[in-house]
């Protein structure tokens, strides 16, 4: 009976523990939850926000969305044809105003001869803030037929601040020498002080100016646009294009080529006339005096037959 009586009072003993730890558990859980649901109140009570968790190594632009570093430098090639050259470059140079940007070089060639006709190529380096790049390029298809598009991009991020980081140290370093300048007192020490400054200064320009050449680059992407005149523009056919228009492609092609041909034919004829002309007169001559030798020999050979031996 003790031994049952004690048993007994173990398990009642056993039970209660675990009914109190389960409740301990649960009024953690609450309080926690009330703590985490009372924190926006309090920040907002306060007037401050909770401090995000900031991704170091990375700078942001400032779209929200996307997830591009900032200092990235952007370079488009375009390859467009055109089959009237100088209203389409009108229309070039009205987009480049529209969208705030500037031509850095260009370079306009007028003696490509093709078909006897003067077609016209030009090339251009275009500068346009990166904020207007997309819809440039999208307003660039409307004025042309692009044949081809590349974009390629360089991530200057960690570049960019290392040059930053040394322009402080070198600002730091230069504060210091004006404040020794100022108390130096010997000669030597004062000319030492002098050189060191005029090195800190040099190095200062140039790397001022190479934060300025990447901002630059960065601000505004580089669009390197090539202008081709053609008398047909490409069919632009490639392996997803259906059989049927890739055959009436083919047929349209032919067509056109056929009669490209013909004029050509015909130019060359009318080309070559007059040497033909000439040509004509200078053979009929040669084989006239052909035959009146021939048939001078021929008189002779009778002459000599018909004379008595």
């Amino acid at each position: 009976m003790k031994n049952f009586k004690f048993s007994y009072l173990l398990v009642l003993f056993l039970v209660f523990n675990l009914i109190f730890a389960g409740c301990s558990s649960n009024k953690n859980e609450s309080a926690t939850e009330e703590v985490q649901n009372s924190a926006p109140d309090m920040a907002t009570d306060s007037g401050s926000v909770a401090p995000q968790p900031e991704m170091e190594g990375i700078d942001y632009i400032s779209d929200p969305k996307s997830i591009e570093p900032d200092k990235i430098i952007t370079t488009v090639s375009i390859y467009m044809q055109t089959k009237d050259f100088m209203p389409t470059v009108e229309k070039l140079n009205s987009l480049i105003e529209k969208h705030k940007g500037y031509i850095e070089t260009s370079n306009i060639s007028y003696n490509n001869y093709v078909y006897s006709s003067a077609l016209k190529r030009s090339e251009y380096t275009i500068r346009i803030p990166r904020e207007n790049l997309s819809n440039f390029k999208k307003e660039l298809t409307e004025i042309g037929n692009i044949i081809s598009e590349n974009t390629s991009k360089m991530d200057i991020t960690k570049q960019y601040r290392d040059t930053q980081s040394r322009l402080k140290v070198l600002e730091t370093k230069e504060a210091r020498i004006l404040a020794l300048l100022e108390k130096a007192e010997k000669m030597e020490d004062i000319i030492a002080l002098e050189n060191q400054l005029s090195t800190i200064i040099y190095d200062k320009e140039n790397l001022t100016a190479s934060i300025m050449n990447m901002d630059d680059s960065v601000n505004y992407s580089t669009v390197n646009f090539q202008l081709e005149e053609v008398a047909k523009f490409s069919s632009g056919d490639n392996i997803k294009t259906p059989f049927g228009t890739r055959v009436m492609n083919a047929l349209k092609e032919s067509a056109y080529y056929a009669g490209r041909f013909f004029e050509d034919a015909i130019i060359a004829l009318i080309y070559f006339f007059p040497y033909g002309i000439v040509i004509s007169i200078i053979g009929y001559l040669v084989l006239k005096v052909i035959k009146k030798r021939k048939g001078k020999s021929i008189r002779k050979d009778i002459n000599k037959d018909q004379t008595p031996h």
